[in-house]
């Protein structure tokens, strides 16, 4: 029988793979639309402005799918990781509380209203509501990020022994602090341009695959564009992503060992024990690098030759990639749910022994948090293991099914243009 363990982990990495090409789509588009109008209205092409409204059309859909997943990822998260979830909900109770605002109550109205003002307003202040979208479309993942950025490597953290806690101690976090992550402003930058770039490369192929069979101005210019943003931003995706990198190498050692495929040089041998990581994920590193290079290949030759084989791949391998980076970057926390700091570790070795040490390690891990013991839900999987995996299956039955619903939705969308509807 496969672990509770690796079925739970799967399932959530599972729904974080489809939500963030969704989400990383929505905050790409939201940057490009009102910069290809800024540019169709100064240039005096309106064939810019007409590409960024056929996009925006599908900006309420993709958001609407990505926030559906992203409500399946904190079920999963609170139903197979409460005691994890509500240690980060009562920690950094600003951060969730600012991205929630900002996705539902200021985001989705502003895409809302930017789609439905086509051509109701002036132009430039049709160009201001759509970056005002922007900004609120970059505040999510400036949130989220930062919760990425903690477990990666909790600044701001204060743990204190407590004879009422069933771990033995509690936590408080400083949120200003833990705004001084250094993991944080690589991660966050390299997210911003890491999904501009991506959701210019989808433009490029979409628009390059009709473009092969239609040579109109419109789908030359989305290509074109398309070519060209995907090309900036993943050059300086890929600066920020490496230093990224550095920075998890520098101050986060289980992500570092597993990423890297050895400790790093800073950590004791007395502690490779408590920062071994469960998987060794350096052959993701050099997949990653891989594909990175192939898309470079791909963007640099779309330049020049219009291949629907090569729009194909664009199509294809950019969200691999983008996936495959975010999936290496979450399991590389494993055993760890939040990676405990070196520093920190020694302090706590110091102040109140080795035993209290490994007992806060032993709480941090996944493993732990899902215990039937602190865990009701586990404790009906424990008696009928079965379900579980039922979960996987029906999930995958659930993707299936909401992939033909949007080949069906854009299907109709193109028999009705095509209509003149």
């Amino acid at each position: 029988m496969v672990s509770p363990v690796i079925v739970a982990v799967a399932l959530i990495a599972w729904a974080f793979s489809v939500h963030l090409p969704l989400v990383y789509t929505v905050l790409g588009l939201g940057w490009l639309l009102p910069t290809l109008e800024l540019i169709g209205y100064r240039s005096g092409r309106r064939v810019y402005v007409d590409v960024a409204h056929g996009l925006s059309s599908y900006l309420i859909a993709v958001y609407a799918i990505g926030g559906v997943f992203g409500t399946i990822v904190t079920v999963f998260l609170a139903g197979l990781l409460p005691v994890f979830t509500n240690i980060a909900g009562v920690l950094l109770w600003p951060v969730w509380g600012v991205a929630i605002v900002f996705g539902v109550a200021i985001a989705l109205p502003f895409i809302g209203f930017y789609n439905r003002t086509f051509g109701r307003v002036s132009p430039m202040r049709h160009i201001a509501i759509g970056y005002g979208m922007a900004i609120a479309l970059t505040v999510i993942p400036a949130m989220f990020r930062l919760v990425f950025a903690y477990i990666n490597y909790p600044v701001g953290t204060s743990i204190t022994p407590s004879s009422t806690s069933n771990t033995g101690f509690t936590l408080s976090v400083n949120v200003m602090e833990a705004l001084g992550n250094p993991t944080y402003p690589p991660l966050l930058l390299a997210t911003i341009f890491g999904a501009i770039a991506m959701t210019g490369i989808l433009v490029s192929s979409i628009h390059g695959w009709r473009y092969a069979s239609s040579r109109s101005e419109y789908h030359e210019v989305g290509r074109r564009v398309g070519n060209m943003v995907g090309l900036i931003f993943g050059v300086l995706y890929s600066i920020f992503a490496f230093w990224y990198l550095y920075t998890v190498y520098q101050y986060s050692p289980t992500m570092a060992w597993s990423i890297f495929g050895h400790p790093p040089s800073y950590l004791p041998s007395a502690f490779y024990s408590v920062y071994k990581p469960t998987f060794t994920l350096s052959w993701m590193l050099y997949m990653n690098i891989a594909l990175g290079l192939i898309i470079l290949a791909l963007l640099l030759i779309s330049l020049k030759v219009v291949s629907r084989p090569v729009e194909a791949l664009k199509l294809v391998l950019t969200p691999l990639l983008m996936d495959s980076a975010e999936l290496m970057n979450g399991l590389a926390h494993m055993p760890y749910a939040v990676v405990p700091p070196v520093s920190a570790a020694e302090a706590l070795i110091k102040t109140y022994g080795l035993d209290f040490t490994l007992n806060v390690a032993k709480w941090l891990t996944v493993s732990q948090l899902l215990t039937p013991e602190i865990n009701a839900l586990l404790k009906v999987v424990s008696v009928e293991p079965g379900l579980l995996v039922g979960s996987l299956v029906f999930f995958a039955f659930f993707n299936v099914l909401l992939l033909y619903v949007i080949y069906a939705a854009l299907s109709w969308r193109r028999t009705t243009t095509a209509m003149g509807v």
